[in-house]
């Protein structure tokens, strides 16, 4: 366990070359739903049908943060007006320990169960895919929103390459990098020309009612002032 609590330390603040998409790797194709929040063209997170939450698409938009600096971003962030985001959670009953149950934390569900990894010590072990996510960075730490209740000076955190977590080896103040999560899926911006539409097909609505009434009552009151003519 020191030698691979030494190697996670070694590699924490060196992460190597990204790794891509792998089709038929994992369930991320039928799991995960892109979501472009503003309508632009570019994707902006990912809805997890298998964990009801969203994912932000970029891991790494700060770079290395402290636990208290992370927990923080993530809970001021805004993503064109959608709110509520954190740091993804970990179990109450998650160890600390080499290829964790993938319902132990969020982290380790993307890992196992949506990626498809293999865990350090299994053969090929590593992060071969992430899925059409930018910036996860391999061979580093990921902070997870998810404290130590024995030790307020300690924070959950998930290895990306190892595929490994653990309450320890880190402080709070450790400088780590930080994904955000957010539960649930989230609405998508209207077009900006929708409500003018909207109201225009509105108002066409009430123009056809109105002649239709008028059509219906013009004659009977046509024909009640000539009965009152004669």
């Amino acid at each position: 366990m020191r030698a691979l609590i030494a190697l996670t330390l070694l590699s924490a603040f060196s992460p190597a070359a990204l790794a891509a998409p792998v089709s038929g790797q994992g369930n991320w194709e039928t799991t995960l739903q892109a979501r472009d929040i503003n309508r632009d063209g570019v994707i902006d997170a990912y809805f997890d049908t298998a964990l009801n939450i969203t994912w932000l698409a970029d891991w790494n938009v700060n770079g290395p943060m402290s636990w208290h600096a992370a927990t923080a971003w993530a809970g001021g962030l805004d993503v064109h007006g959608v709110t509520g985001w954190r740091l993804p959670s970990t179990s109450a009953a998650a160890d600390g320990r080499v290829k964790p149950d993938p319902s132990s934390s969020e982290m380790a569900h993307m890992y196992y169960a949506t990626w498809g990894n293999v865990g350090y010590p299994d053969a090929g072990y590593g992060l071969s895919n992430t899925a059409n996510f930018n910036n996860v960075l391999n061979s580093t730490v990921y902070w997870s929103g998810t404290d130590g209740a024995s030790d307020p000076n300690l924070a959950w955190y998930f290895h990306s390459f190892l595929g490994f977590q653990d309450l320890g080896g880190y402080a709070k103040s450790a400088p780590l990098y930080a994904v955000a999560v957010r539960d649930g899926d989230v609405q998508v911006v209207p077009e900006p020309h929708t409500p003018a539409l909207l109201g225009l097909a509105l108002l066409a609505l009430c123009l056809t009612r109105r002649r239709g009434a008028t059509r219906r009552h013009g004659p009977s009151q046509r024909t009640a002032q000539a009965t009152t003519t004669l």
